[in-house]
């Protein structure tokens, strides 16, 4: 799959247990190895993005880049709650609306990766759900509603939280409605990849930040 012009992305994934707790979340740490192995082994890659969030939070950046770097030393590491904090700081943005799909308690643990880099909230929602095909499902209107109803008065930006969340369209549409930047999960990863491997070319369509 093509990311921009000349640039490829790899997938693979890590099993995990549901619901989505604490627990759960942190037992990807155990996969991550396994899956690092499987990502064209015979080839060169330019940068490994952690794909999730609240996993990386709970984790933590640095036990993350430790078990990429056992089977893949030397490449530049990034994960989603990282390339946020980068990107609202490449944008100046200091107060969130931060809206995830978790529970409260995996919201919690997410949310102060932010706090923890100087980032405050202007408001915090969270939809409660527990799995990755509950988390999947809400669309534009569903956060149309949760921003409605959130404090955004004394925010500067919006965070919606989680790879597995179908946001990536959101964030015109959001855009143009709020007047804020909308920053998401994958939207933010692909940002720091491309700074990784120094690409700097637009995206149109993705927000702000992609521009």
């Amino acid at each position: 799959m093509g990311l921009a012009a000349g640039v490829d992305i790899i997938t693979t994934r890590i099993a995990r247990s549901m619901p989505l707790t604490p627990a759960t979340l942190a037992m990807l740490e155990d996969g991550i190895p396994d899956a690092v192995r499987l990502l064209l082994p015979e080839a060169n890659l330019d940068a490994i993005v952690f794909g999730c969030t609240s996993g990386s939070a709970i984790i933590g950046p640095a036990k993350i880049a430790q078990q990429i770097a056992k089977i893949r030393p030397d490449v530049p590491i990034t994960n989603p709650a990282s390339a946020a904090v980068e990107a609202l700081r490449y944008l100046g943005c200091r107060k969130i609306v931060f809206i995830a799909p978790y529970t409260q308690e995996v919201a919690e643990i997410t949310s102060s990766v932010f706090a923890n880099a100087g980032i405050g909230f202007s408001d915090r929602v969270c939809f409660g759900l527990k799995s990755d095909v509950e988390i999947a499902t809400p669309g534009l209107e569903h956060y149309r509603r949760a921003i409605a109803q959130a404090n955004t008065a004394t925010g500067d930006a919006i965070f919606l939280s989680c790879t597995t969340a179908a946001t990536l369209d959101l964030i015109a549409p959001l855009e143009a409605e709020t007047g804020l930047p909308v920053i998401t999960s994958n939207q933010a990863a692909f940002w720091q990849a491309l700074q990784l491997i120094g690409r700097t070319s637009s995206l149109p369509g993705f927000g702000r930040l992609l521009a």
